[in-house]
């Protein structure tokens, strides 16, 4: 989390930011990608693009933070620093007509979403032409025109929307899913289990995704559940479940 500084004296310089993608690497005569060793369906290009969309990802944050350190923008920041695989790697993998909730650190889910950088730095800032008219802030984002059906400052407080998205695209047979990003410390509030509980009932096209980094806020996760296994939990009301180590 970023905090504006309080010290005496000017701003920090914000320094000079490039959010364009990085350029080509030049050819190598060993490749940098070992192509036999690629996922069933992912091309070399594919793999580049997603780390492209990750460096956009890591240097938008960057930049962020740089500002409110600076007292550019108003109130906390929740940086997604870390995590940009995640984002990345889910989103990539969705349609444009696909819904997805965050949570306050929801910066990299809009970005890997569609979101345009310039829009979302201008809602940071509370500007007009920010995606939320300014109104938003850092933790409240909301985009229907690229499917997301908002960040959230509440935790596990996507989670419900999520499965309200999904249950619609059944109902409709749209044949769209909705995807709940959320982080471990959401794991013990109610909403998590009646949003699972009513999306393992009706059979609703959701996707629960746990970032989980062993700690909400200063507080580890072995120390308030028996169970750290997180995906397991996904058994109980008749929904597949693994967890992924990358």
């Amino acid at each position: 989390m970023c905090l504006p500084s309080t010290a005496a004296g000017p701003p920090a310089s914000r320094g000079t930011f490039d959010m364009s993608p990085p350029a080509a690497r030049p050819t190598l005569a060993t490749p940098l990608v070992n192509r036999q060793a690629l996922p069933d369906g992912l091309s070399a290009d594919a793999m580049v693009a997603l780390y492209r969309q990750m460096v956009l990802l890591r240097k938008f944050e960057l930049a962020a933070q740089v500002a409110c350190r600076a007292g550019e923008t108003p109130g906390f920041l929740h940086l997604y620093i870390g995590q940009e695989a995640t984002a990345v790697g889910v989103c990539a993998h969705l349609d444009p007509g696909d819904w997805i909730t965050s949570t306050h650190r929801g910066h990299g889910h809009a970005l890997a979403k569609g979101m345009d950088p310039k829009v979302l730095m201008a809602e940071l800032y509370g500007k007009r032409d920010g995606c939320c008219g300014g109104r938003g802030g850092t933790m409240h984002l909301y985009d229907p025109a690229i499917g997301l059906f908002g960040t959230n400052g509440l935790v596990g407080g996507g989670l419900p929307s999520a499965v309200g998205a999904a249950f619609s695209a059944r109902y409709r047979r749209t044949r769209g899913v909705s995807v709940a990003f959320f982080g471990d410390g959401a794991t013990n509030h109610a909403a998590f289990h009646e949003s699972l509980n009513l999306a393992g009932t009706f059979d609703a096209p959701a996707v629960f995704v746990c970032e989980n980094n062993l700690y909400a806020t200063a507080t580890a996760l072995k120390n308030v559940t028996k169970n750290p296994e997180i995906a397991s939990r996904a058994a109980a009301y008749g929904i597949p479940g693994i967890a992924v180590d990358g």
